[in-house]
Protein backbone atom coordinates (compact mmCIF):
# COMPACT_ATOMS: atom_id res chain seq x y z
CA UNK A 1 0.00 0.00 0.00
CA UNK A 2 1.26 3.46 -1.03
CA UNK A 3 2.26 5.49 1.97
CA UNK A 4 1.23 9.44 2.09
CA UNK A 5 3.51 11.49 3.34
CA UNK A 6 2.00 15.05 4.71
CA UNK A 7 4.62 17.79 4.98
CA UNK A 8 4.28 19.65 8.46
CA UNK A 9 1.96 23.08 7.78
CA UNK A 10 4.72 24.84 9.37
CA UNK A 11 7.83 22.81 7.76
CA UNK A 12 9.75 26.10 6.78
CA UNK A 13 8.59 29.62 6.76
CA UNK A 14 8.51 31.74 3.66
CA UNK A 15 10.75 34.29 4.90
CA UNK A 16 13.76 35.07 7.61
CA UNK A 17 15.52 38.39 8.60
CA UNK A 18 18.98 38.02 9.88
CA UNK A 19 20.52 40.60 11.76
CA UNK A 20 24.16 39.79 10.55
CA UNK A 21 25.62 42.18 12.65
CA UNK A 22 25.12 44.84 15.15
CA UNK A 23 27.57 47.14 13.75
CA UNK A 24 25.00 50.43 12.43
CA UNK A 25 26.47 53.62 11.36
CA UNK A 26 23.06 54.50 12.92
CA UNK A 27 21.08 55.11 16.53
CA UNK A 28 17.96 54.84 15.60
CA UNK A 29 15.05 56.02 17.78
CA UNK A 30 12.88 53.10 16.81
CA UNK A 31 15.44 50.59 16.26
CA UNK A 32 14.23 47.07 17.60
CA UNK A 33 18.24 45.62 18.22
CA UNK A 34 21.07 47.11 20.02
CA UNK A 35 23.35 48.11 16.93
CA UNK A 36 25.42 51.31 17.12
CA UNK A 37 28.40 52.58 15.30
CA UNK A 38 30.66 50.14 17.28
CA UNK A 39 28.55 47.52 18.37
CA UNK A 40 30.05 44.06 17.92
CA UNK A 41 28.29 41.14 18.91
CA UNK A 42 31.06 38.69 21.22
CA UNK A 43 29.78 35.16 19.62
CA UNK A 44 28.86 36.88 15.57
CA UNK A 45 28.63 33.71 13.34
CA UNK A 46 31.80 33.73 11.81
CA UNK A 47 31.87 33.49 8.46
CA UNK A 48 32.59 29.37 7.94
CA UNK A 49 29.51 29.40 10.67
CA UNK A 50 27.43 31.52 8.34
CA UNK A 51 28.06 29.70 5.31
CA UNK A 52 26.92 26.63 7.15
CA UNK A 53 24.09 28.05 8.12
CA UNK A 54 22.90 29.03 5.10
CA UNK A 55 23.20 25.33 3.52
CA UNK A 56 20.95 24.39 6.55
CA UNK A 57 18.30 27.28 5.66
CA UNK A 58 18.28 26.44 2.27
CA UNK A 59 18.21 22.49 2.69
CA UNK A 60 15.28 23.18 5.23
CA UNK A 61 13.72 25.35 2.39
CA UNK A 62 13.36 28.89 2.92
CA UNK A 63 12.60 30.69 0.36
CA UNK A 64 13.22 34.00 1.23
CA UNK A 65 16.18 35.48 3.17
CA UNK A 66 16.74 39.28 4.19
CA UNK A 67 20.41 40.35 5.61
CA UNK A 68 19.64 43.07 8.04
CA UNK A 69 21.22 44.29 10.88
CA UNK A 70 22.70 46.72 11.47
CA UNK A 71 23.89 48.25 8.61
CA UNK A 72 24.68 44.63 6.84
CA UNK A 73 26.73 46.62 3.82
CA UNK A 74 29.23 47.11 7.22
CA UNK A 75 29.75 43.54 7.21
CA UNK A 76 33.16 42.59 5.54
CA UNK A 77 32.57 39.30 4.37
CA UNK A 78 28.75 40.39 3.15
CA UNK A 79 29.10 39.73 -0.42
CA UNK A 80 30.50 36.13 -0.29
CA UNK A 81 27.66 35.00 3.08
CA UNK A 82 24.90 37.01 -0.69
CA UNK A 83 26.50 35.42 -3.25
CA UNK A 84 26.53 31.75 -1.24
CA UNK A 85 22.58 32.38 -0.89
CA UNK A 86 22.30 33.13 -4.14
CA UNK A 87 23.86 30.25 -5.39
CA UNK A 88 21.14 28.04 -3.13
CA UNK A 89 18.53 29.36 -4.91
CA UNK A 90 17.35 31.57 -1.90
CA UNK A 91 15.75 35.28 -2.61
CA UNK A 92 17.52 37.90 -1.28
CA UNK A 93 16.78 40.76 0.16
CA UNK A 94 18.99 43.05 1.81
CA UNK A 95 17.64 46.06 4.32
CA UNK A 96 19.85 49.01 4.40
CA UNK A 97 19.54 52.90 5.42
CA UNK A 98 21.53 53.68 2.22
CA UNK A 99 24.27 56.05 3.54
CA UNK A 100 27.35 53.80 1.80
CA UNK A 101 25.56 53.03 -0.92
CA UNK A 102 27.22 54.89 -3.99
CA UNK A 103 28.20 53.72 -7.80
CA UNK A 104 30.56 51.55 -6.95
CA UNK A 105 28.28 49.20 -4.52
CA UNK A 106 25.44 49.16 -6.11
CA UNK A 107 26.96 47.77 -8.99
CA UNK A 108 28.53 44.92 -6.77
CA UNK A 109 24.93 44.31 -5.58
CA UNK A 110 23.10 43.82 -8.58
CA UNK A 111 26.21 41.56 -9.56
CA UNK A 112 25.71 39.49 -6.40
CA UNK A 113 22.28 38.40 -7.57
CA UNK A 114 20.31 40.42 -4.56
CA UNK A 115 16.68 40.42 -5.53
CA UNK A 116 15.85 43.83 -3.82
CA UNK A 117 17.22 46.24 -1.64
CA UNK A 118 14.61 47.63 1.22
CA UNK A 119 15.54 51.39 2.22
CA UNK A 120 14.68 52.74 5.35
CA UNK A 121 13.09 56.31 5.22
CA UNK A 122 11.33 57.90 7.90
CA UNK A 123 10.55 60.99 6.67
CA UNK A 124 9.86 63.20 3.43
CA UNK A 125 12.08 65.71 5.04
CA UNK A 126 15.91 65.78 5.96
CA UNK A 127 15.50 67.32 9.53
CA UNK A 128 13.35 64.69 10.73
CA UNK A 129 14.81 62.10 9.08
CA UNK A 130 18.09 62.59 10.29
CA UNK A 131 17.08 63.21 13.94
CA UNK A 132 14.88 59.91 13.68
CA UNK A 133 18.16 57.88 13.05
CA UNK A 134 20.59 60.00 14.87
CA UNK A 135 23.05 60.57 11.45
CA UNK A 136 23.20 64.37 10.38
CA UNK A 137 23.37 63.89 6.42
CA UNK A 138 21.91 60.40 6.25
CA UNK A 139 18.56 61.54 4.54
CA UNK A 140 20.56 63.01 1.32
CA UNK A 141 22.67 59.75 1.35
CA UNK A 142 19.92 57.68 1.42
CA UNK A 143 17.69 59.77 -1.11
CA UNK A 144 20.84 58.79 -3.53
CA UNK A 145 20.63 55.14 -3.24
CA UNK A 146 17.67 54.85 -4.45
CA UNK A 147 18.09 56.17 -8.46
CA UNK A 148 21.70 54.41 -8.03
CA UNK A 149 20.07 51.22 -7.65
CA UNK A 150 17.47 51.71 -9.61
CA UNK A 151 20.24 52.43 -12.63
CA UNK A 152 21.59 48.73 -12.19
CA UNK A 153 18.51 47.59 -12.18
CA UNK A 154 17.85 46.36 -8.68
CA UNK A 155 14.57 46.36 -7.34
CA UNK A 156 14.04 49.24 -4.84
CA UNK A 157 11.39 49.08 -1.52
CA UNK A 158 11.34 52.11 0.54
CA UNK A 159 10.68 51.05 4.44
CA UNK A 160 8.33 53.93 6.27
CA UNK A 161 7.88 53.16 10.24
CA UNK A 162 4.72 55.33 11.36
CA UNK A 163 4.86 56.61 15.01
CA UNK A 164 3.52 58.90 16.74
CA UNK A 165 6.12 61.37 15.46
CA UNK A 166 5.92 60.90 11.89
CA UNK A 167 2.79 59.16 10.69
CA UNK A 168 0.81 61.93 8.95
CA UNK A 169 3.93 62.18 6.64
CA UNK A 170 3.20 58.70 5.18
CA UNK A 171 1.51 60.06 2.11
CA UNK A 172 4.48 62.77 1.74
CA UNK A 173 7.21 59.55 1.90
CA UNK A 174 5.11 57.30 -0.96
CA UNK A 175 4.74 60.10 -3.46
CA UNK A 176 8.78 60.62 -3.12
CA UNK A 177 9.52 57.10 -3.45
CA UNK A 178 7.48 57.37 -6.99
CA UNK A 179 9.43 60.50 -7.25
CA UNK A 180 13.01 58.81 -7.26
CA UNK A 181 11.87 55.53 -8.56
CA UNK A 182 11.46 53.22 -6.17
CA UNK A 183 9.13 50.30 -6.45
CA UNK A 184 7.52 49.85 -3.68
CA UNK A 185 6.56 51.50 -0.64
CA UNK A 186 6.24 49.59 2.54
CA UNK A 187 4.45 50.51 5.77
CA UNK A 188 6.39 48.65 8.92
CA UNK A 189 4.96 47.79 11.50
CA UNK A 190 5.95 49.65 14.63
CA UNK A 191 6.68 47.46 17.85
CA UNK A 192 7.90 49.11 21.35
CA UNK A 193 11.37 46.61 21.15
CA UNK A 194 15.23 47.13 21.95
CA UNK A 195 15.47 51.34 21.31
CA UNK A 196 11.68 52.31 20.56
CA UNK A 197 10.19 53.04 23.53
CA UNK A 198 6.55 52.62 23.88
CA UNK A 199 5.53 56.36 23.65
CA UNK A 200 6.04 55.96 19.90
CA UNK A 201 3.40 53.28 19.42
CA UNK A 202 0.48 54.67 17.66
CA UNK A 203 -2.78 54.40 20.01
CA UNK A 204 -5.15 52.09 18.27
CA UNK A 205 -7.15 54.28 16.63
CA UNK A 206 -4.66 56.69 14.78
CA UNK A 207 -3.21 53.26 13.76
CA UNK A 208 -6.73 51.60 12.35
CA UNK A 209 -7.12 54.94 10.19
CA UNK A 210 -3.22 54.59 9.21
CA UNK A 211 -3.91 51.70 7.96
CA UNK A 212 -6.88 52.53 6.30
CA UNK A 213 -4.84 55.54 4.56
CA UNK A 214 -2.42 53.06 3.47
CA UNK A 215 -5.21 50.66 2.01
CA UNK A 216 -6.86 53.54 0.07
CA UNK A 217 -3.55 54.73 -1.10
CA UNK A 218 -2.72 51.13 -2.63
CA UNK A 219 -5.70 51.91 -4.85
CA UNK A 220 -4.90 55.23 -5.68
CA UNK A 221 -1.29 54.89 -6.70
CA UNK A 222 -1.67 51.04 -8.47
CA UNK A 223 0.54 51.21 -11.70
CA UNK A 224 2.50 53.65 -10.05
CA UNK A 225 3.94 52.30 -7.03
CA UNK A 226 3.08 48.75 -5.17
CA UNK A 227 1.83 49.79 -1.86
CA UNK A 228 2.80 46.80 0.83
CA UNK A 229 2.13 46.75 4.50
CA UNK A 230 3.17 44.53 6.89
CA UNK A 231 0.35 44.88 10.05
CA UNK A 232 -1.36 41.54 10.89
CA UNK A 233 -4.67 43.68 11.89
CA UNK A 234 -4.93 45.09 7.90
CA UNK A 235 -6.81 41.88 7.58
CA UNK A 236 -9.55 43.15 10.01
CA UNK A 237 -9.71 46.27 7.02
CA UNK A 238 -9.28 45.16 3.49
CA UNK A 239 -12.01 44.42 1.42
CA UNK A 240 -14.33 41.29 2.10
CA UNK A 241 -13.10 39.36 -1.18
CA UNK A 242 -9.48 39.95 0.16
CA UNK A 243 -9.17 38.90 3.37
CA UNK A 244 -9.03 35.01 2.88
CA UNK A 245 -5.74 35.95 1.13
CA UNK A 246 -4.82 36.77 4.92
CA UNK A 247 -3.35 34.56 7.91
CA UNK A 248 -2.48 37.17 10.40
CA UNK A 249 0.86 37.36 12.54
CA UNK A 250 3.17 35.34 11.05
CA UNK A 251 5.62 34.90 13.99
CA UNK A 252 6.77 31.41 13.93
CA UNK A 253 4.68 30.65 11.32
CA UNK A 254 5.72 32.67 7.73
CA UNK A 255 8.71 34.41 9.53
CA UNK A 256 11.52 34.14 11.62
CA UNK A 257 14.69 36.34 12.86
CA UNK A 258 18.07 34.79 13.38
CA UNK A 259 20.48 37.27 15.59
CA UNK A 260 23.72 37.51 15.26
CA UNK A 261 25.26 35.10 17.24
CA UNK A 262 23.00 32.52 15.70
CA UNK A 263 19.69 32.58 17.98
CA UNK A 264 16.75 31.54 16.15
CA UNK A 265 13.33 33.93 17.01
CA UNK A 266 9.83 34.01 15.68
CA UNK A 267 10.04 37.43 14.55
CA UNK A 268 12.35 40.52 14.63
CA UNK A 269 10.62 42.26 17.30
CA UNK A 270 10.55 38.99 19.70
CA UNK A 271 14.19 39.01 21.54
CA UNK A 272 13.30 35.05 23.34
CA UNK A 273 15.25 32.36 21.34
CA UNK A 274 13.81 29.30 20.08
CA UNK A 275 16.88 28.09 19.86
CA UNK A 276 21.08 28.55 18.33
CA UNK A 277 21.64 27.46 14.80
CA UNK A 278 25.73 27.36 15.86
CA UNK A 279 24.44 24.06 17.44
CA UNK A 280 21.56 22.81 16.30
CA UNK A 281 19.80 22.52 12.93
CA UNK A 282 17.54 24.80 11.30
CA UNK A 283 14.97 21.98 11.19
CA UNK A 284 15.15 20.58 14.29
CA UNK A 285 14.38 24.10 16.11
CA UNK A 286 11.97 24.91 13.58
CA UNK A 287 9.85 21.18 14.31
CA UNK A 288 10.55 20.95 17.71
CA UNK A 289 10.95 24.03 20.00
CA UNK A 290 7.73 24.40 22.28
CA UNK A 291 8.13 28.18 22.42
CA UNK A 292 7.79 28.31 18.88
CA UNK A 293 4.89 25.61 19.08
CA UNK A 294 3.03 27.97 21.37
CA UNK A 295 3.37 31.12 19.76
CA UNK A 296 1.44 29.49 16.40
CA UNK A 297 -1.39 27.92 18.45
CA UNK A 298 -4.26 30.96 18.60
CA UNK A 299 -6.02 28.58 21.13
CA UNK A 300 -3.11 29.51 23.47
CA UNK A 301 -3.26 33.10 23.07
CA UNK A 302 -5.36 35.25 26.09
CA UNK A 303 -6.47 38.78 26.96
CA UNK A 304 -8.27 40.87 24.33
CA UNK A 305 -7.54 38.03 21.72
CA UNK A 306 -9.29 35.09 23.44
CA UNK A 307 -12.51 35.20 22.02
CA UNK A 308 -12.23 37.53 19.08
CA UNK A 309 -13.92 36.50 16.17
CA UNK A 310 -11.27 37.59 14.19
CA UNK A 311 -8.54 35.14 16.06
CA UNK A 312 -8.17 32.86 13.13
CA UNK A 313 -7.19 35.45 10.26
CA UNK A 314 -5.73 38.22 12.96
CA UNK A 315 -4.28 36.45 15.89
CA UNK A 316 -3.00 39.99 17.28
CA UNK A 317 0.68 40.89 17.31
CA UNK A 318 2.61 38.36 19.33
CA UNK A 319 5.32 40.91 19.85
CA UNK A 320 3.24 43.93 21.06
CA UNK A 321 1.54 41.50 23.32
CA UNK A 322 5.20 40.94 24.63
CA UNK A 323 5.94 44.72 24.86
CA UNK A 324 3.06 45.59 26.42
CA UNK A 325 2.36 42.60 29.14
CA UNK A 326 5.75 40.62 29.18
CA UNK A 327 4.59 37.65 27.61
CA UNK A 328 3.73 36.97 24.06
CA UNK A 329 0.85 34.67 24.33
CA UNK A 330 -1.31 37.49 25.83
CA UNK A 331 -3.87 40.71 24.09
CA UNK A 332 -2.94 42.86 21.52
CA UNK A 333 -2.81 46.44 23.35
CA UNK A 334 -3.11 48.31 19.31
CA UNK A 335 -6.45 46.56 18.68
CA UNK A 336 -9.25 48.77 18.23
CA UNK A 337 -11.94 46.46 18.62
CA UNK A 338 -11.51 45.16 21.65
CA UNK A 339 -9.30 47.56 23.17
CA UNK A 340 -8.97 46.50 26.63
CA UNK A 341 -5.96 43.23 27.49
CA UNK A 342 -8.16 41.50 29.44
CA UNK A 343 -6.66 38.56 32.18
CA UNK A 344 -7.21 34.76 31.92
Amino acid sequence: MKTTVVKPAFSAPLYIAWEVSLRCNAKCLHCYSSSAPDKVHPNELSTESALKMIDDLADAGLLILAFSGGEPLLRKDIFRLIEKAVSRNLVVNVASNGLIINEKIAKKIASSGVRSVTISLDASNEEFHDYFRQHPGLFRKTIKAIPLLKKEGVRVVVSFTPTLLNYKDGRNVVEFAHSLGADAVNMSEYVPAGRGTKDLALPPEILKSVIMQWIDMRREFEGKIQIIWHDCRASLLVEENERDKYTGCGAGKLTARIMADGTLTPCVFLSQGAGNLKTDSFKEIWENSNYLKAIRNRELIGGNCLSCEHKSRCGGCRAVSMANTGSPLMGDDSCWMYKECLTV
